[in-house]
């Protein structure tokens, strides 16, 4: 460096060369989160949209009865075996419950999913029903 540079520029110039951006081992630890987060993604949205898929299931058996009056266990089932054909949830079929209670049927669905979060194992479980008046 000259002489006649100010001490202060001196220091700024010497920083400017060791700052060089992020290392390669930075570079590792910021994918192997994003990576992470795509894992954790790709096993939550499935379920997130089965999820969904059984709530419409329901809200259609819901509207049918509402515009038809679904007479019977045979009928209520039928609709349902129908929207579970239609989605292709054929592995669901025994998840669905149809009951009778005072004259008012209850469809109620429940069933478990266990996702791998690599360290451990969590259970989500999803239950809902809906009563046919």
């Amino acid at each position: 460096m000259p002489a006649h540079i100010p001490v202060t520029r001196k220091f700024n110039m010497s920083i400017q060369n060791r700052q060089q951006g992020g290392s390669g081992i930075g570079l590792i630890i910021m994918l192997a989160i994003l990576a992470y987060g795509v894992f954790i993604a790709i096993q939550y949205v499935p379920q997130y949209i089965e999820a969904a898929t059984v709530k419409n299931i329901l809200d259609y058996v819901a509207d049918e009865h509402k515009k038809e009056t679904l007479k019977d266990e045979g009928a209520i089932r039928t609709a349902l075996d129908k929207q579970l054909y239609i989605n292709e949830m054929y592995d669901q079929e025994d998840n669905f419950k149809v009951t009778q209670y005072r004259g008012n049927y209850t469809v109620s669905v429940s069933y478990e999913r266990e996702l791998n979060l690599l360290y451990t194992n969590k259970v989500m479980r999803y239950e809902k029903s809906v009563t046919l008046e």
